[in-house]
This record gives structure tokens, C-alpha cells and sequence, in this order.
């Protein structure tokens, strides 16, 4: 097998390359050599690779290392920003030390992430603004006289979650371009700017299809044209690829658009009050058609709602509102550079409205996601396969897709079929670690089902003494907030254990509590399921309340299913089943994380064994021991 790996990828990777004299611990790993050779032979063919890599492989380095070593430009896209910056400030420094030609490197994040400048000074003295937010703006106004980058996330005092970030960055619609006053200094130019010259562009998944989107409508392109593509922790692509190739329009934006009209219009055209008037009218408008929308979902189907005939009449005024101000500014667009960008604005907010007032297409689905103050409408493909093919096969790129979570029993056609990558090349190279040694799998048998209303109670009473064997240094991962906080109602008064529970602090500061607080049993849901990498005995045992099946009336799912159904095809068995695995595989890979992790993972879901399908989740599992009797949990811990 050695002899097959010629590649100077996997010579780099070896015992006697290069890499070895500047990474700390450094081991030879056969799994990482075979997938650097993979993505070789990939880059050279111009070929769609798709890789599941188990953990412990070291893709990472296994996608890079064919990367840095070819002459080739290249994107990296991963599923986070936190993914982001530990790709650009401490997996790639290490590999461009151990090669002779060092690349050029850019980090590009969304405009989102950087300030700017012309909105900040804008924001003085907003009335918008409450008394700490303009001393927090204060405070960002000195940080901005330091930065070089601009990138938000150096400014530590500012939260995501922040209310002033709206006024200290611009969006795609608001953004003056050139005609900015503060255009040389925008931060988002420069880091545009980087990422053109760089050989390396590390961006997310939503920047890189936010670009796609923008290359699509023939605006410029926010990436340079590359010849590889990589998409790390790729299971996320079908969700970010559904989302981008919607159209949707949101409250939000509305509102938004209307006071930065209304600011403008104060600035730049003052005597213009029915503009004004009609902006008021818009913004009352698209609140009381909040109101009228009346359900406990979070995502609901927008077609169910078109019944509400009172509902119906205000989208219909919001859209002649929108038509009423669009026709204003086109009046008044000569008058000032924000008024010209405020009338691009309305006409594109007037045609992705226009949407939504008609009927969706039969390859679309109409939905609603609702907020507490906010609603946005999406028009989602039912099916991105056309889409995304079509973008993979006429670019003249390798694409190089890789998880530790893509395939269901080693099949990957659940992805493939997504996407519409049916010829793409497989590879599929399992875990080097032990797990027959390092982890035992727990299957206590509850005896109720997951919708009974008592299941989290027998869930606490199972948990219990596999807590009491791990002393703590736990992870119980809910598959939804109801369920996690019915939970810890429970264990406050029964564990014995510190408790951290998802909700009641930043999951950052979380997190954090977790790694600094002895024998803590943390409860989280689906951020907390993959993207945390907690190694040592610190995480010890995860317990895994339900198997993580989407719910079937989510509006996009539902549509999936109908249409599955239409064609006499078993949507439960195409779609609902390898989603579960996928995700159930995520959350079981925060147990072992290191060649000296030792771990159990409980699957308090009796389903796994009661069901026929249940073999698909146990196989799709890393090999390891399974047992039924708490005892064994014991012995594992005391061994």
C-alpha cells in the first residue's frame, strides 16, 4: 500500500517528509497519506472527490497538503467562522513553514464581519441608539483608529448578537460602493483586494455561496475565479446550498430599508414629506402583518396561510407600499448618492416581494421562518440538484467535498442525490482510532416511546448512574429546546454533578465553563452536536436523547417528502433516515476525539434497536462494543 503513495502530498505527510519538523506530535497517519493521494489525482483530472474522513484521519492536512504543493488557486471553504480562523492561524501556518515555496494566504469573511467606517461616523447621536450602545459605539470608533483589518471579531467587547452591528456594517443592499465617501479606506475593499492576489482564499460556506449567488445575477464577484475548490465539513453544503439558491425578503430588511430611507430623505431631499409618509406607512404596515400571523412554529408553509383572507390584504399593501416608494425614488434618486441606493433597494425589494404575492412554481416551495419580531419570507427549489450540478459542471474547477460525515453504511448516495453528484469520485477512509478499546456504546432499552410524555423523566432515571460511573464529564445532546429544557428541570434537583444547560449563557462562555469546571455535565442542542472538540477525560460520556430525525412539517421537508410520494418513492427511507444518520454520526463523533480518548456513548432512543431501520444508525456507527447493562458502563470506568 506504502509503495502506492508517490504523491510528494503524501511524502510530505510521511514519517520522513517535511511536515514532521514543524508540527508538535507529529505521527504518521496511512488514512491521511491515501486521502492527500486521493485529492492529488483529483486536482490533476479536474474531478468532483467526495471524501468522508473518520476522525482522527487528519483531513485537514489531508486536503491541504495537494493544495500547497500544486500551482494552483484555490478556495477553502469551511462551515464556520471559528472553522475560519483556525484553518488561517494554525493549521496553514504550519504546512506553508514545511514547504519551499511558501503560498500567499487570505481570510475572507463575509462584509458582515467588517466595519464600516462611513455607517459608523452615520450613527452618532442616532436616536435609535440607547445611551450604552452610543458608548459602545464610542469604543468601537477608537478601535477603528487601530485596526488594520477591520474584522469584528477583534473587538472583543462587541457581541454577535449586538444591537449596534446593523449601523457599523453594511450589507450588499446598502453598501454605496465607490460613491462612498469612506470607499478608500473600506475595509471590505481590502480584504477583497487580499483575497485577488492571494494563491489560498479561506472563506465559509455562506460567503462562498453568497458569491455564487452574486456571479449568478452578474454583479461582481466577491471571490477570484479558482481552479480547486474545497468544501471542509461538507454535510453542511446541502442546507447552505438550499438557502442560497432561495429568494427570500425579510421584515428586517424592510424596516431597515425604510429608516435608511428615511435618513436619507431628511438629507438629502427634505421637502419630500409624502416620501416620508409612505415609509412610515410601510414600516406599520409590515408590523401589523407580523401580527396577523398566527402559529407556534418557527417554520410553517406559506400556501397554509393564504386561506387568512385578512392576512392576504396586507401582503398586498406591503406590496403596493413597496411600488408607491419605489416610483417616489426614482424622483428622487438624483438627489443624493443614498438616495440612489435606497431606490435600488425598493425595486429589488418590490420584485422579490412580487413573489410571494403570486403562487410558488411547482419546483419551489413558499415558506415562512418567524421570529419574535421578525418574519422572512423564503421561495426554496424543492430540489438544488439541478442547481448545484449545473454550477459544478461548468466551471472548470476541482471540487473537493469532505466530512467525517457524508456517507450512510459507507454509501454516499444520500449526498450524491442532493446535490446531483452521482458521477462524482468516491473515498471513503475510516477512523484510525480504536474504537473497540477506546468506546463502549450503552443501549439502555427504555421502555417508552420518544413521544411520550414521560420520556424525559425515564430519561434522567437512565442517565443517572452512567453519570454516576463517569463522574460527571458529560455531554447530553437534546434534539430540540423543549426537550433539553424539560431535562434539566429534572436533573437540578437529582444531579449531583455541576450543571451547564444551552440558553442560560453565550455557548462560548459555555463552553468554556465546561473546560475549566471538573465533573460538569453539560446539556446542548444542535450547535453543540458537532464543531466543539473536547479532548482528555474532560468529556468522558455522551448521551444522545433521541435519534435526530427532521420534522417532517418543516416546509421544505414536507414538500421533499410530498414529492417523493408523487413518484411512489419512500421518502422516509431517501430522505429522513440518512439526514438522521448524519447528524446522529456528528453528535457520537464529540466522544472520541484522540488516539487517548476513552469514552461512552449512550443512545437513550430505543428505536435503534425496536425498529428495522435501526441496523442502518448501528452500522453507520464506528465498530464499537454495544451493550444493554449498566454494570458494563461501570466496568468500563473502573477499568
Amino acid at each position: 500500500m506504502r509503495e502506492y503513495l508517490k504523491s510528494p502530498a503524501a511524502q510530505l505527510l510521511s514519517k520522513s517528509g517535511a511536515l514532521k519538523e514543524h508540527l508538535s506530535g507529529f505521527s504518521e497517519r496511512l488514512e491521511q497519506q491515501l486521502m492527500a493521494e486521493e485529492v492529488t489525482n483529483a486536482i490533476a483530472a479536474k474531478e468532483v472527490l467526495i471524501c468522508e474522513a473518520g476522525t482522527g484521519t487528519g483531513k485537514t492536512l489531508g486536503y491541504l497538503a495537494p493544495i500547497f504543493l500544486s500551482s494552483k488557486k484555490s478556495i477553502v471553504s469551511t462551515a464556520t467562522k471559528a472553522l475560519q480562523d483556525q484553518l488561517y492561524h494554525r493549521d496553514i501556518p504550519v504546512l506553508n513553514n514545511s514547504i519551499s515555496s511558501p503560498k500567499s494566504i487570505a481570510l475572507l469573511k463575509g462584509r458582515q464581519n467588517y466595519l464600516c467606517i462611513y455607517r459608523m461616523n452615520k450613527s452618532f447621536g442616532d436616536p435609535r441608539l440607547d445611551t450604552p450602545s452610543q458608548l459602545l459605539l464610542g469604543h468601537t470608533s477608537e478601535w477603528a483608529g487601530q485596526t488594520v483589518t477591520g474584522d469584528l471579531d477583534e473587538l472583543k467587547i462587541l457581541e454577535d448578537g449586538s444591537n449596534i452591528r446593523p449601523f457599523i456594517t453594511s450589507t450588499a443592499e446598502n453598501c454605496l460602493g465607490a460613491d462612498c465617501p469612506a470607499f478608500s479606506d473600506c475595509h471590505v475593499v481590502k480584504a477583497r483586494k487580499e483575497a485577488t492576489a492571494a494563491d489560498v482564499v479561506v472563506v465559509n460556506h455562506h460567503l462562498l455561496f453568497a458569491d455564487i449567488e452574486l456571479k449568478e445575477s452578474g454583479f461582481a464577484e466577491l471571490l477570484p475565479d479558482a481552479d480547486i475548490v474545497v468544501l471542509d465539513e461538507a454535510h453542511k453544503v446541502p442546507d447552505v446550498a438550499s438557502l442560497f439558491f432561495s429568494r427570500s425578503i425579510s421584515a428586517r430588511q424592510i424596516s431597515m430599508f425604510c429608516q435608511d430611507c428615511k435618513q436619507a430623505v431628511q438629507k438629502e431631499a427634505p421637502d419630500m414629506v409624502v416620501l416620508t409618509s409612505e415609509l412610515e406607512r410601510l414600516e406599520q404596515c409590515q408590523r401589523s402583518l407580523r401580527a396577523r400571523i398566527k402559529s407556534k412554529n418557527a417554520r410553517l408553509t406559506w400556501e397554509a396561510q393564504r386561506t387568512n383572507v385578512g392576512l392576504n390584504q396586507k401582503v398586498g399593501d406591503v406590496g403596493n407600499l413597496l411600488r408607491m416608494v419605489s416610483e417616489q425614488l426614482e424622483i428622487a434618486e438624483e438627489r443624493g448618492i443614498e438616495l440612489a441606493n435606497c431606490y435600488e433597494r425598493a425595486i429589488n425589494l418590490k420584485e422579490r416581494w412580487t413573489v410571494f404575492e403570486n403562487d410558488a412554481t411547482p419546483d419551489h416551495v413558499h415558506w415562512i421562518e418567524l421570529a419574535k419580531h421578525n418574519f422572512t419570507f423564503f421561495d426554496t427549489p424543492i430540489n438544488v440538484a439541478k442547481e448545484f450540478s449545473s454550477l459544478v459542471e461548468k466551471s472548470d474547477t476541482s471540487w473537493i467535498m469532505t466530512s467525517a460525515t457524508l456517507a450512510v453504511k459507507g454509501d454516499f448516495s444520500y449526498f450524491k442525490d442532493y446535490l446531483g453528484l452521482q458521477t462524482a469520485k468516491e473515498c471513503f477512509l475510516e477512523s484510525p482510532f480504536d474504537y473497540k478499546e477506546q468506546a463502549l456504546l450503552y443501549l439502555p432499552g427504555l421502555e417508552v416511546a420518544p413521544n411520550d410524555s414521560d420520556y424525559e423523566k425515564r430519561l434522567v432515571e437512565a442517565a443517572l448512574p452512567v453519570l454516576e460511573a463517569s463522574k460527571g464529564r458529560a455531554f447530553i445532546l437534546f434534539t430540540s429546546y423543549r426537550s433539553l429544557n424539560a431535562t434539566a428541570a429534572i436533573m437540578r434537583d437529582l444531579n449531583q454533578y455541576p450543571l451547564l444547560v444551552q440558553g442560560e449563557a453565550p455557548r462560548n462562555q459555555i463552553l468554556k465553563s465546561f473546560y475549566s469546571t471538573p465533573n460538569a455535565v453539560l446539556l446542548g442542542t444542535s450547535s453543540f452536536w458537532e464543531g466543539v472538540d473536547v479532548r482528555g477525560q474532560q468529556l468522558s460520556l455522551v448521551i444522545i436523547d433521541k435519534l435526530p430525525f427532521m420534522p417532517p412539517t418543516d416546509p421544505v421537508i414536507e414538500a421533499r417528502i410530498n414529492r417523493l410520494a408523487e413518484k411512489g418513492e419512500n421518502a422516509f427511507e431517501k430522505i429522513q433516515i440518512p439526514h438522521a444518520v448524519t447528524v446522529l454520526k456528528q453528535g457520537a463523533g464529540r466522544l472520541i476525539r484522540d488516539c487517548n480518548d476513552r469514552g461512552v456513548l449512550m443512545i437513550a432512543d430505543n428505536r435503534i434497536e425496536t425498529r428495522g431501520y435501526g441496523e442502518i444508525f448501528l452500522r453507520s456507527l464506528p465498530a464499537m462494543r454495544l451493550t444493554n447493562d449498566v454494570e458494563d458502563v461501570q466496568i468500563f470506568f473502573d477499568s
